[in-house]
């Protein structure tokens, strides 16, 4: 088959969001055509170029601004400049403002994504794909929003099958202006795709409710891992828990409160436990701060960003590892696919209020990967997790292994190459339709 696969990122060192297509991408090149639509690294730099790489697959790094972005950018903030106009569609706590002037500003925005797609899909068109090849197969990873639409484009101009794939949804609730406009997008878009991924199972539930109208075309494939990420497992000979934590904390939007109010509380029933946090990534200050309110800072080491590949080294040395999620419900942290190829036990925490569970901790108890507690169960959270602290800390202290009884089975299903053959499967039954 050849495929074309558009995603924002691909072999980008600073975005976990590159590691599914990827991983995938390499994989399927071995026995397809793959060609790859991505932003160069830098996504302010205009220039575009085009070049088979080391595995054999045609990569186009174009970039997506329209003139309409640079000056949001400029002007409002945001990686995509978009931040400030869809932000209240997220289920953020803050007040939605429908106001005329924004209203006008949503319309401008997504005038120009329609427009924008339409000339990438020509530019696809014209300059990147062989003039004697025919493609078969477009995979559009989305979010960003407009992934979503240049697959749309594109089968409408090239007459290719399409998958439109999500690794997160664009909104959660359609509670205001911004999240009409793209659900109404949505809805238009993917009546054209011939299949739907999703990685979350209530991703699948939220897709089927009112914005695709057949489910049967809306599959579930879950985030994976690669086994040649895989580092030689260590444990550090002392006696204090080694936490790690990798990852952005979204602007606060994670939150380590539960962490170390369960810290202080482990106190009172052993106060010889002792732990050190290790932390890399984006907006770690935030951890730092909160680490600070429970008088915890000397306890904490923040890296600040440094490349995967030392973050996977970092990884290699926990005594156990710490997700920060916050409820999203169509979403699952790739983080937690990242720290089970390490084989060591994860401490999930999700924030937040919602009355329902994530999806995240309701995978961390099938897979049997740690514990996941949930900030909006109060106390007994952090009761539960004190105990779990503790537990832990001290088979550490006896010098026994740590309490970790994984689901192996299905942790062999989120390698990549059964990934990839997942998606192989679902594009060679899309094309014989």
């Amino acid at each position: 088959m050849n495929i074309l696969i558009i995603t924002p990122f691909y072999k980008h060192d600073r975005n976990i969001a590159s590691v599914r297509w990827t991983n995938i991408g390499i994989r399927l090149a071995k026995r397809h055509n793959v060609i790859i639509v991505t932003q160069p690294h830098d996504d302010m730099d205009m220039d575009t170029s085009i070049e088979r790489d080391e595995d054999s697959i045609l990569v186009a790094r174009i970039n997506q601004k329209t003139r309409y972005e640079r000056i949001a950018v400029k002007h409002f903030g945001g990686a995509t400049g978009d931040d400030w106009q869809t932000s209240a569609g997220n289920g953020e706590p803050v007040q939605v403002n429908d106001s005329i002037k924004r209203k006008l500003k949503n319309r401008l925005l997504f005038a120009s994504m329609k427009k924008k797609a339409k000339q990438y899909a020509k530019e696809i068109e014209n300059n990147v794909i062989p003039k004697d090849m025919k493609i078969d197969v477009v995979i559009s990873s989305a979010c960003p929003f407009i992934e979503m639409l240049f697959g749309y484009e594109l089968k409408k101009r090239i007459g290719c099958k399409w998958i439109s794939d999500f690794r997160d949804l664009p909104f959660i609730e359609d509670n205001c202006d911004d999240t009409h406009i793209q659900k109404r997008i949505m809805q238009k878009s993917l009546a054209e795709a011939d299949a739907i991924v999703t990685i979350a199972n209530k991703g699948k539930e939220k897709l089927a409710d009112g914005i695709v109208a057949d489910p049967g075309r809306i599959h579930v494939i879950r985030n994976g891992f690669s086994l040649t990420d895989a580092r030689k497992i260590t444990t550090i000979q002392d006696h204090k828990l080694h936490i790690v934590h990798t990852g952005s904390l979204y602007g606060g939007q994670r939150k380590a409160d539960l962490l170390f109010e369960s810290i202080i509380k482990a106190r009172e029933s052993e106060p010889e436990f002792d732990y050190i946090l290790e932390c890399a990534g984006g907006n770690n200050k935030t951890l730092v701060e909160t680490a600070k309110q429970y008088g915890e800072e000397s306890h904490i080491n923040n890296h600040g960003f440094i490349p995967r590949g030392q973050a996977l080294d970092m990884q290699s040395k926990a005594d156990v590892f710490l997700a920060l999620v916050i409820n999203r419900p169509g979403s699952l942290v790739a983080k937690l696919y990242e720290y089970m190829l390490n084989q060591k036990p994860v401490i999930c925490i999700t924030c937040g209020n919602d009355q329902e569970n994530s999806e995240e901790t309701e995978f961390v108890q099938q897979v049997g990967l740690g514990i996941a507690v949930e900030e909006s169960n109060g106390s007994s959270a952090v009761t539960e997790l004190a105990e779990y602290l503790i537990k832990q800390w001290k088979l550490k202290n006896d010098g026994r292994e740590l309490f970790y009884l994984p689901n192996n089975e299905m942790i062999n299903g989120f390698n990549h190459d059964s990934i990839s053959a997942e998606i192989e499967q679902l594009c060679s039954s899309i094309c014989k339709e």
